[in-house]
């Protein structure tokens, strides 16, 4: 049995669980004391890849314009929480019916246990603390403690910029990639014939935001991926981060113009040195010339001249971004379910992906791909 006893601080927002290594606090994230939020953005800054979707200003971000983001504290044996700092943190989402998710949901790209590696955890009392029955997720940041939960890997691409744009270019058409050459061509051939072309590396303009989302959201329904703005949130959230600026999350909007029209765009977040691409679309008038490819390579160049020294693309099967990635990282797709039938859901999770990929070009693919639009309608119902 696990002991769960009231912590000190408002009660309905906190409680501690026992944990082998040490106790655990479930905390509101606008709750955290001074230490607590210090030692959340020193274990960002420590990790091996920054990433702002682990950050407490993300978490923040994400409360104010959705709700529902906890964030558990763990501790090591003989600390005080309140008094001591912790080591680690989850932050997690969640429905208020013992259902998780990443915070932002499906929105989320990187996520998981922001912990050493060295750091023993007890998942069912994690879960309990957390009032959770079940936290999935599709896009988890390796951790030793959460490997027996992954049921799939997945590779998400990155530039690496270290080097400098130039010679990120030439590693690129060294390794036989033929794109980046191409998109250097389409680029010309644009601004030659349709031009004149610019590009802005940071645009806060809330119109421009809006022509960015009605490109993304006709690419949603011409593909039939579910369609997060329809849940109203996201959008606030995204004009919030136009003018969010900290070391931990930053961001950056930038647009390819033609004629001073925009003609394509990339919403990322910045944190650290890494840039994560999110929210990226084009103008399809202009498709033969590849705006949005245009887009991420001058992005690129220009982020690599302001500090970073690398860009997330995110998972995805997009050939682009298979050509344009210097390497890719590991992030893995299952569950911590603690439930009784937990097997068995595992079970049907694994069959169900391997319907999917066996019938995706097949001519079950339509009827699956409706079968999967309504689960996810179903599951978006909660806000996620």
């Amino acid at each position: 049995m696990i002991d769960v006893v009231p912590a000190t601080g408002p009660a309905p927002t906190e409680m501690h669980s026992a944990l082998a290594a040490g106790p655990v606090v479930v905390r509101r994230v606008a709750e955290l004391n001074p230490a607590e939020a210090a030692a959340w953005d020193a274990a960002v800054d420590a990790a091996a890849v920054p990433t702002p979707y682990l950050s407490r200003q993300f978490a923040e971000l994400v409360d104010r314009c959705r709700g529902g983001v906890r964030v558990a504290l763990l501790h090591r044996p003989g600390d005080r929480p309140g008094i001591d700092a912790p080591t680690g943190f989850f932050p997690f989402q969640t429905d208020g019916r013992g259902i998780g998710r990443p915070v932002g949901g499906g929105m989320n790209d990187f996520h998981g246990l922001l912990a050493p590696d060295d750091l023993p955890v007890d998942l069912p009392a994690l879960m309990a603390a957390c009032d959770l029955r079940v936290w999935n997720f599709d896009h988890l940041l390796p951790h030793p403690s959460l490997a027996d939960c992954v049921e799939r890997w997945d590779r998400s691409p990155y530039l690496d910029l270290s080097g400098g744009y130039e010679t990120y270019y030439q590693a690129r058409r060294a390794a036989g990639s033929r794109k980046v050459k191409q998109i250097a061509r389409l680029d010309r051939k644009f601004d030659r014939e349709c031009g004149p072309i610019t590009f802005e590396p940071h645009v806060t303009d809330v119109a421009v935001l809006d022509e960015l989302i009605r490109w993304k959201r006709a690419q949603y329904a011409a593909t039939g991926v579910f369609d997060m703005f329809t849940l109203g949130w996201p959008r606030g959230l995204l004009i919030e981060l136009l003018t969010a600026n900290s070391p931990r999350l930053t961001g950056r909007f930038s647009v390819l113009y033609r004629d001073g029209e925009p003609v394509a765009g990339d919403l990322g977040m910045r944190c650290g040195a890494v840039l994560h691409s999110w929210y990226c679309a084009y103008d399809d008038a202009h498709a033969a010339y590849g705006p949005g490819h245009i887009c991420t390579l001058r992005t690129a160049e220009a982020a690599e001249a302001d500090g970073v020294t690398r860009l997330e693309l995110g998972k995805g099967p997009e050939e682009y971004k298979q050509s344009l990635a210097s390497d890719a990282v590991a992030v893995g797709e299952g569950a911590i379910d603690v439930r009784t039938l937990a097997p068995l859901a595992r079970t049907w999770r694994r069959a169900y992906r391997g319907a999917k990929e066996t019938v995706a070009n097949g001519p079950a693919a339509e009827p699956l791909r409706r079968a999967v639009r309504r689960v996810k309608r179903l599951a978006a119902a909660g806000g996620f």
